[in-house]
């Protein structure tokens, strides 16, 4: 295993969780960069492999105000319409327009070419989010109910 990486695996599906990024537990990981005080939001492996291949994926206008738990971006897949909420307030600085063309990167690359969008946060560190160990542990604890249904 990868130190870059924790990985778990529940029923015969691996789960991987990147060291260095915050998490909340709607399967949304925060990447915050210090130097231009923004901070990428993708949505986490298991969030993408529970909610199936993604089809299509509206993203907000650059310049959107957002508040913390509200819509952030909406995702279309062959399973479910799921709706990411904003893991803290801000505003929308850049969005990832490959994923216009080939939204399939959300499954393909979660922690890297799939991210979604970039925000500004109103304050930073945001309130509520965890580390890579602990959302190991909730996301595990998600897997497994998922699993026994």
């Amino acid at each position: 295993m990868s130190s870059e990486f924790l990985e778990t695996t529940v029923d015969k599906f691996i789960f991987r969780v990147k060291v260095g990024y915050l998490y909340n537990e709607a399967g949304v990981w925060v990447a915050y960069d210090p130097a231009h005080g923004t901070a990428r939001v993708g949505l986490t492996d298991f969030r993408q492999q529970a909610s199936g291949d993604v089809a299509f994926v509206d993203l907000p206008a650059v310049g959107t105000q957002v508040a913390a738990g509200g819509d952030l971006v909406n995702i279309e897949t062959i399973k479910v319409d799921l709706t990411v909420p904003a893991p803290f307030g801000g505003e929308v600085v850049a969005v990832n327009k490959g994923l216009d063309e080939t939204p399939e990167l959300i499954n393909q690359a979660p922690y890297g070419d799939g991210w979604l969008v970039e925000l500004k946060p109103e304050q930073w560190p945001a309130e509520g989010l965890l580390d890579a160990p602990a959302y190991l542990a909730v996301m595990q604890a998600q897997a497994e109910a998922e699993a026994a249904q």
